[in-house]
């Protein structure tokens, strides 16, 4: 497979529930994708009983679930991993595990996946700007377009692809404008303001009435209309959908498509970064860990400087 498109940051407590290792990823799978799950053990370091695999076309949105119970094979002992492939398309994947009753044990897991798509711009965009026909290149332009998007990022200090369900954000107030890092905003959920930090007490904010989102939600602005938004720390919680749809993919209803300038310019320096893959160390590195530190050293082309100045967050 290609492209790591996500592993578990550390190992996770599973018992005899029904436990989620990976939650909905994005992966636009274009030729099937596999799933690794390790028993890591502690706990009782039981077997891992039973591993289900859940794709979904909306990221589990509408529960319009194709579940695919016990791949990888179980029983997994502790220590002991186990490999599941499959060779469908799938748009978003879940991956959960459980031990038999009364048993715990804690597992990790590893999603890898050929994508369709891409994220600002798309592998086949890249490849076709370098004029690149076979798959002998695929896992190291993968590589360089996960580390373009934290680096596009990190340069407007926003997050500029859209998540496929809610996000939880906290923010800290400075008068009666608050500006979100994921925009354009889909959608709102609930907006909490709680000095305690007891948001599950707290009353949501009432839309239109409490605040308004300015613009139709296109720059990520919320005005709180009767008074500031309170300014202890983290004390706003707000639950929302926000960003650009992926490159390759339909906007749905209220989406927006990636603007056609920031495509471009993740294809330019998706580019320059592949012709320069071999002095910056790219072609021999693992993208987690590694490669965060080198493209956080790489230079912007002066072209995608510029258009990504269009699109920083701004510091209201």
């Amino acid at each position: 497979m290609a492209q790591l498109v996500a592993k578990t940051s550390a190992a996770i407590a599973v018992d005899d529930s029904l436990t989620t290792l990976i939650d909905w990823m994005n992966i636009e799978s274009l030729a099937g994708f596999t799933v690794v799950v390790e028993n890591a053990g502690g706990g009782s370091a039981n077997d891992i009983a039973d591993v289900q695999i859940d794709t979904s076309d909306d990221g589990g949105v509408t529960e319009n679930l194709d579940q695919h119970a016990g791949v990888p094979a179980v029983p997994i002992t502790s220590g002991d991993s186990k490999i599941g492939t499959f060779t469908e398309t799938a748009k978003f994947v879940r991956i959960r595990t459980l031990c038999a009753a009364g048993e715990d044990t804690t597992a990790n897991a590893i999603l890898l996946a050929d994508s369709a798509t891409g994220r600002i711009c798309t592998l086949a965009d890249v490849k076709e700007r370098l004029g690149i026909t076979d798959t002998d290149h695929d896992q190291t332009l993968n590589r360089i377009l996960l580390g373009i998007e934290s680096l596009f990022d990190g340069f407007t200090g926003r997050s500029l692809l859209l998540t496929p369900i809610d996000v939880t954000e906290y923010y800290t107030g400075c008068g009666p404008q608050l500006q979100l890092k994921r925009y354009p905003v889909i959608s709102v959920t609930s907006i909490k303001q709680a000095l305690d930090y007891d948001f599950d007490s707290a009353t949501a904010l009432t839309a239109d009435s409490d605040y308004r989102l300015i613009n139709n939600g296109k720059d990520g602005i919320l005005y709180s209309m009767y008074a500031p938004w309170f300014s202890t720390l983290d004390c706003i919680q707000v639950i929302y959908r926000g960003g650009y749809c992926a490159a390759g993919l339909s906007p749905g209803p209220g989406e927006t498509a990636m603007p056609a300038d920031l495509r471009e310019a993740a294809i330019e320096q998706a580019t320059f970064i592949f012709k320069r893959k071999d002095d910056i160390g790219l072609a021999g590195v693992g993208f987690e860990g590694g490669s965060i530190s080198k493209f956080s050293a790489i230079k912007l082309l002066p072209m995608v400087e510029q258009i990504l100045k269009k699109y920083r967050r701004p510091q209201l």
